[in-house]
């Protein structure tokens, strides 16, 4: 992720730019506070969740269904 800090012209409103994302903010010193932060949390350890039997993250199929069924695929929906 490219993450940059810009000035709008002729504004004293400052940019950070996250790939395609902006976000505004009112001064130089917000924007960086708000950069060092991200980073952090870009760059703090990251755990995975330890699995439970069954695929993370998914519901199972309605009637135990499973998620091949005659060599087809079927997807499911990921859970929020």
């Amino acid at each position: 992720m490219i993450i940059e800090i810009t000035q709008k012209q002729a504004t004293d409103v400052w940019m950070v730019c996250m790939d395609d994302l902006a976000v505004d903010f009112n001064s130089l010193e917000g924007a960086q506070a708000f950069v060092d932060q991200l980073k952090a949390r870009i760059d703090a350890p990251h755990v995975w969740p330890a699995r439970t039997g069954r695929t993370s993250f998914t519901r199972p199929f309605p009637g135990g269904q499973s998620g091949h069924t005659r060599g087809a695929r079927i997807s499911a929906d990921l859970v929020d």
